[in-house]
Protein backbone atom coordinates (compact mmCIF):
# COMPACT_ATOMS: atom_id res chain seq x y z
CA UNK A 1 0.00 0.00 0.00
CA UNK A 2 1.21 2.98 -1.25
CA UNK A 3 1.48 6.12 1.84
CA UNK A 4 2.20 9.79 1.28
CA UNK A 5 1.68 11.83 -1.71
CA UNK A 6 0.08 10.61 -5.13
CA UNK A 7 1.55 12.03 -8.46
CA UNK A 8 -1.35 11.93 -11.00
CA UNK A 9 -0.12 9.62 -14.17
CA UNK A 10 -1.45 11.18 -17.31
CA UNK A 11 -0.27 8.24 -19.08
CA UNK A 12 -2.86 6.17 -16.54
CA UNK A 13 -5.36 8.86 -16.86
CA UNK A 14 -5.60 8.35 -20.63
CA UNK A 15 -5.35 4.80 -20.33
CA UNK A 16 -8.42 4.00 -18.37
CA UNK A 17 -10.63 6.39 -20.43
CA UNK A 18 -9.35 4.86 -23.75
CA UNK A 19 -9.63 0.92 -22.82
CA UNK A 20 -12.08 -1.43 -25.22
CA UNK A 21 -13.37 -2.90 -21.48
CA UNK A 22 -15.06 0.48 -20.81
CA UNK A 23 -16.33 1.39 -24.12
CA UNK A 24 -18.02 -2.00 -23.96
CA UNK A 25 -19.09 -1.42 -20.64
CA UNK A 26 -20.33 1.85 -21.22
CA UNK A 27 -22.19 1.08 -24.83
CA UNK A 28 -23.63 -2.00 -23.91
CA UNK A 29 -25.42 -0.03 -20.92
CA UNK A 30 -23.09 -2.62 -18.17
CA UNK A 31 -22.26 -0.25 -15.77
CA UNK A 32 -23.06 -0.34 -12.70
CA UNK A 33 -24.62 2.79 -10.43
CA UNK A 34 -21.80 4.25 -8.34
CA UNK A 35 -21.06 3.50 -5.39
CA UNK A 36 -21.80 -0.28 -6.66
CA UNK A 37 -17.98 -1.38 -6.43
CA UNK A 38 -18.34 -3.12 -3.59
CA UNK A 39 -20.55 -5.76 -5.08
CA UNK A 40 -18.85 -5.90 -8.57
CA UNK A 41 -15.16 -6.19 -7.18
CA UNK A 42 -14.67 -6.17 -3.74
CA UNK A 43 -10.99 -6.39 -3.44
CA UNK A 44 -10.10 -3.40 -5.74
CA UNK A 45 -12.43 -1.21 -4.00
CA UNK A 46 -11.20 -2.17 -0.56
CA UNK A 47 -7.63 -1.20 -2.25
CA UNK A 48 -9.12 1.87 -3.45
CA UNK A 49 -10.69 3.03 -0.11
CA UNK A 50 -7.69 2.27 1.87
CA UNK A 51 -5.85 4.74 -0.94
CA UNK A 52 -7.54 7.30 -1.37
CA UNK A 53 -7.45 7.66 2.98
CA UNK A 54 -3.09 7.09 3.01
CA UNK A 55 -2.75 9.33 0.30
CA UNK A 56 -2.57 13.10 -0.81
CA UNK A 57 -3.13 14.32 -3.64
CA UNK A 58 -0.58 16.60 -4.80
CA UNK A 59 -2.26 19.60 -6.65
CA UNK A 60 -4.15 19.51 -2.94
CA UNK A 61 -0.58 20.18 -1.46
CA UNK A 62 -0.01 22.77 -4.61
CA UNK A 63 -3.62 24.53 -3.67
CA UNK A 64 -3.01 24.41 -0.01
CA UNK A 65 0.55 25.85 0.11
CA UNK A 66 -0.69 29.00 -1.62
CA UNK A 67 -3.38 29.63 0.33
CA UNK A 68 -0.38 29.62 2.94
CA UNK A 69 1.39 31.90 1.73
CA UNK A 70 -1.42 33.95 0.91
CA UNK A 71 -2.05 33.75 4.73
CA UNK A 72 1.27 34.70 5.32
CA UNK A 73 1.41 37.80 3.34
CA UNK A 74 -1.79 38.96 4.69
CA UNK A 75 -0.34 38.76 8.21
CA UNK A 76 2.74 40.82 7.10
CA UNK A 77 0.56 43.52 5.39
CA UNK A 78 -1.78 43.99 8.55
CA UNK A 79 1.32 44.12 10.91
CA UNK A 80 3.18 46.52 8.58
CA UNK A 81 0.07 48.59 8.52
CA UNK A 82 -0.53 48.73 12.43
CA UNK A 83 2.77 49.49 13.33
CA UNK A 84 3.18 52.06 10.38
CA UNK A 85 0.01 53.66 11.95
CA UNK A 86 1.37 53.70 15.47
CA UNK A 87 -2.16 51.59 16.52
CA UNK A 88 -2.68 47.91 17.49
CA UNK A 89 -5.24 45.51 15.49
CA UNK A 90 -7.29 45.47 18.26
CA UNK A 91 -7.77 49.15 17.91
CA UNK A 92 -8.29 49.16 14.18
CA UNK A 93 -11.15 46.71 14.94
CA UNK A 94 -13.12 49.20 17.04
CA UNK A 95 -12.54 48.80 20.57
CA UNK A 96 -15.89 50.94 21.42
CA UNK A 97 -17.54 48.28 20.49
CA UNK A 98 -18.82 45.21 23.06
CA UNK A 99 -17.02 41.79 22.91
CA UNK A 100 -18.66 38.40 22.78
CA UNK A 101 -18.45 36.20 26.08
CA UNK A 102 -17.84 33.33 24.15
CA UNK A 103 -14.97 33.81 21.62
CA UNK A 104 -14.40 37.45 22.23
CA UNK A 105 -15.14 38.72 18.51
CA UNK A 106 -17.49 41.90 18.12
CA UNK A 107 -20.91 41.85 19.05
CA UNK A 108 -23.60 43.54 16.96
CA UNK A 109 -26.53 45.33 18.30
CA UNK A 110 -29.89 43.10 17.55
CA UNK A 111 -33.19 43.01 17.73
CA UNK A 112 -35.86 39.86 18.80
CA UNK A 113 -39.13 39.15 20.17
CA UNK A 114 -38.38 40.22 23.54
CA UNK A 115 -36.39 43.82 22.59
CA UNK A 116 -32.98 44.56 21.68
CA UNK A 117 -30.16 42.70 22.43
CA UNK A 118 -26.31 42.43 21.51
CA UNK A 119 -25.45 39.31 19.31
CA UNK A 120 -22.24 37.94 18.45
CA UNK A 121 -20.84 38.83 14.75
CA UNK A 122 -20.15 35.46 13.93
CA UNK A 123 -23.57 33.47 14.65
CA UNK A 124 -24.50 31.10 13.79
CA UNK A 125 -21.22 29.85 14.51
CA UNK A 126 -20.97 31.12 17.50
CA UNK A 127 -24.39 32.31 19.61
CA UNK A 128 -23.06 33.95 22.54
CA UNK A 129 -25.51 36.98 23.86
CA UNK A 130 -25.27 39.99 25.98
CA UNK A 131 -28.18 41.89 27.48
CA UNK A 132 -28.72 45.68 25.36
CA UNK A 133 -27.46 48.49 27.82
CA UNK A 134 -27.56 52.10 26.50
CA UNK A 135 -23.65 52.68 27.52
CA UNK A 136 -22.59 49.68 27.68
CA UNK A 137 -18.83 49.40 28.40
CA UNK A 138 -16.60 47.15 26.38
CA UNK A 139 -15.17 44.08 27.75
Amino acid sequence: MKFGIRVPSLTKRVAARTSLKRFARHSLGLKAPRGFGWFTNPRRALYNRVYNRTTIKADGLIVGGIFLLFGVFVGLVTALVSAFSGRSSSALAGSDLPLCPRCRSSLILRSGPRGEFYGCSRFPHCRGTRDYVSALPPS
